[in-house]
């Protein structure tokens, strides 16, 4: 469930998890997971289906977002403004950003969005699952958006392997030369402290991941 602490803010789970002390429930799990992918969907995918419109950033204004959810889906008549901030500000995956009353997604988007206001990177190594199928074409050809408008590339291989694991039981990792990459101006974006972004790497970037580096 999420529920609100007075003291500590917005949590998941039934006790605030700093003052162990029963807060005011907010939504139950199930609500949250449907609640959760509207919001997303809103953010990443079909604003205009919403009557939404995102700055070129990506940013939405949360009582419109709330309103709109609202009164188009009757099941959410309960929802208001702190319920999506709520959700975001509790997200494990870090999905979603706030400031200004403002909410966007942080990465995976299908929309065209400018995400150039996000922090440089500023790691040495990157890594990308594949599988032993797309192993020896993404070597030669490098790596380009599939199904989002960006690669998204993990800060450790075991995010990595957890998102590879999504698609395949046994994901092939690679790793990419994120420093000499930028070095060569490749724009690599920090969406959330797990995920990176960019256009696309080239294959000089890449090489496998040695099973001795994996342990």
């Amino acid at each position: 469930m999420l529920a609100e602490c007075k003291e500590h803010g917005y949590y998941r789970g039934r006790y605030c998890p700093i003052c162990r002390r029963e807060g005011k429930f907010l939504m139950s799990d199930k609500e949250l997971k449907k609640l959760s992918s509207v919001v997303i969907g809103i953010l990443r995918h079909f604003p205009q289906q919403f009557g939404i419109k995102l700055d070129k950033h990506g940013w939405g204004d949360i009582e419109e977002i709330s309103n709109a959810i609202r009164n188009r889906i009757d099941r959410f008549y309960w929802v208001r403004k702190k319920h999506i901030e709520a959700l975001a500000l509790t997200d494990e995956k870090g999905r979603y950003q706030i400031k200004n009353d403002k909410i966007r997604a942080t990465y995976a988007h299908t929309i065209e969005v400018d995400l150039t206001d996000m922090p440089k990177a500023d790691v040495d190594f990157l890594y990308y699952p594949v599988t032993e199928e797309e192993l020896d074409i993404v070597l030669e050809q490098g790596i380009f958006p599939t199904d989002r408008n960006k690669v998204h590339l993990s800060g450790s291989i075991q995010k990595a392997l957890e998102a590879g694991r999504v698609r395949t039981e046994n994901p092939v990792l690679l790793k990419i030369d994120a420093r000499k990459a930028m070095e060569d101006g490749v724009d690599i974006r920090k969406a959330t402290k797990d995920v990176y972004i960019a256009d696309e790497i080239a294959a000089k970037y890449i090489s496998r991941l040695e099973e001795k580096e994996e342990s």
